[in-house]
């Protein structure tokens, strides 16, 4: 079979090598040079993309921490040497001097403390004597006013007063008016006897006719307690007094 297919290679070979002759062969006598162009070079580097790293967690077993107590000795205290203060001698100008001031000073303020002392002495005895005279004036505003009601009153048991037949002159009868704010007598008793006991009932007839003494109404209490709470008084024949 290779023999059979050799004869029919041959001959297309070589017709077409016939043909390439006649292609490359200048009929016209001029020769043909045909320049090769040199190859041109391309130089490429190879890029190697790194993979990234991939960081492989380590488990680390942590060391417990040990405190450990480190022993520091105390330092030794150094004692100082004390100082050997430097003593100056005084001026014995300036210490004089010194003294004087605190002298003056000193009676300065003694003076001052007397003063003080002297204005409230006087300002105190001044003050007694205003309370004292305002009490003087006080209590002689009260008297005036005690009497005054003193006489109403007297009027009063005088008007209702009968006098026995039996009467005679010196002889005196005491009684003890027991009154309350309003001016009625609430008792009357005999503090000492004129020694007629007709007189004496007389005397204690006449205070209870009159029995309420309105004019009391208008006193201020200060004064019908110190006067009237418990009022003394005194009948004789010739007169009625206090």
């Amino acid at each position: 079979m290779l023999r059979t297919l050799t004869i029919p290679l041959t001959l297309t070979l070589l017709m077409h090598g016939v043909l390439v002759a006649a292609l490359l062969i200048d009929w016209s006598g001029e020769r043909v040079v045909i320049k090769r162009q040199a190859p041109s070079y391309v130089e490429a580097k190879l890029v190697t993309l790194e993979k990234p790293k991939v960081k492989a967690k380590v488990k680390s077993k942590a060391r417990p921490k040990v405190k450990t107590k480190l022993k520091v000795k105390p330092k030794k205290k150094v004692k100082s040497k004390p100082k050997k203060a430097i003593v100056k001698k005084p001026d014995p100008s300036l210490l004089a001097k010194q003294q004087q001031d605190k002298k003056r000073a000193a009676e300065k303020i003694r003076l001052e403390k007397l003063k003080e002392q002297l204005i409230k002495d006087v300002a105190s005895d001044l003050d007694d004597d205003i309370d004292d005279e305002i009490d003087s004036q006080q209590q002689q505003t009260d008297a005036e006013m005690a009497n005054s009601h003193i006489a109403i009153i007297t009027q009063a048991i005088v008007r209702n007063w009968s006098r026995p037949a039996s009467a005679r002159n010196g002889m005196e009868a005491e009684l003890l008016l027991d009154l309350v704010p309003t001016g009625e007598v609430i008792n009357v008793s005999i503090v000492k006897s004129s020694g007629n006991t007709a007189f004496d009932r007389s005397a204690v007839a006449a205070v209870k006719r009159a029995r309420q003494f309105d004019e009391l109404k208008q006193l201020p209490p200060a004064v019908f307690q110190q006067y009237f709470r418990r009022l003394r008084m005194k009948f004789k024949p010739e007169d009625l007094r206090r």
